[in-house]
């Protein structure tokens, strides 16, 4: 009996892993597949005992989105609220992908992205 269930666990535990990777595809396909770009200001760098995760913002779609975008980068304090270009997805804004290598410096864009964040939070509020 006891080798039943540790094989079903077994299989269970294979099927959950398959899943996952298969979810990770998807996500990164959808995000290539239907690309949208533009930029997004770094907040912050949630701790948790093992790992982290990167907290950006963003305005797509007359909509301001704060969303995880997986781990922290390199040296995180040094690009706390500094501005990165954002890949994201049409169909789902809340699909995303941070290149953290790529810090926006265009003065034009960075006032465009900060007044529409500010608008829409004290509209919002």
């Amino acid at each position: 009996m006891k080798e039943k269930l540790s094989k079903l666990f077994l299989v269970l535990i294979c099927i959950g892993l398959v899943y996952l990777i298969f979810k990770g595809k998807n996500y990164q396909k959808e995000i290539g597949e239907h690309q949208g770009e533009t930029i997004c200001k770094f907040t912050f760098c949630k701790q948790y005992p093992k790992s982290n995760s990167a907290f950006v913002k963003y305005y797509v779609n007359n909509k301001v989105y704060r969303n995880s975008s997986g781990r922290c980068p390199d040296n995180s304090v040094s690009k706390m609220n500094k501005f990165f270009i954002l890949k994201y997805s049409t169909i789902d804004p809340n699909k995303i992908a941070v290149d953290f290598s790529k810090e926006i410096t265009d003065s034009v864009q960075i006032k465009e992205l900060e007044s529409k964040l500010e608008l829409k939070y004290w509209l919002d509020h």
